[in-house]
């Protein structure tokens, strides 16, 4: 009984750890449809909208330049501190995403 209550903890303490890693997805890919909906989506949206009523911008209506945007993706803003940075993604992983964000202000 001891021995099995002894795995039962263990089960149940590794589950317990395997939930505290870093919530931030990881990927090789380079689609920017992808990657917009793992790293964007939750937040502005698939089309990009945002929600007003949050302070999520739509960032589908974006005047940033693509560079601009790239370096707030990888490094974030201090003046927006909900936006978080990914600096887990590759140069190229950035600028797919970028490319579906314009993508996405031609299909309005």
């Amino acid at each position: 009984m001891k021995n099995s209550s002894s795995a039962i903890l263990s089960a149940v303490f590794a589950l317990l750890l395997s939930g505290c890693s870093d919530s931030t997805p990881q990927t090789d890919s380079t689609d920017g449809k992808e990657l917009y909906s793992l790293y964007c989506e939750t937040c502005h949206k698939s089309d990009g909208s945002g929600n007003f009523l949050k302070g999520i911008p739509a960032n589908r209506l974006t005047r940033l330049q693509k560079d601009q945007i790239i370096l707030l993706i990888h490094q974030g803003d201090p003046s927006l501190p909900d936006m978080p940075a990914f600096s887990n993604l590759t140069e190229q992983q950035a600028a797919a995403i970028v490319d579906h964000l314009y993508s996405l202000r031609a299909d309005r």
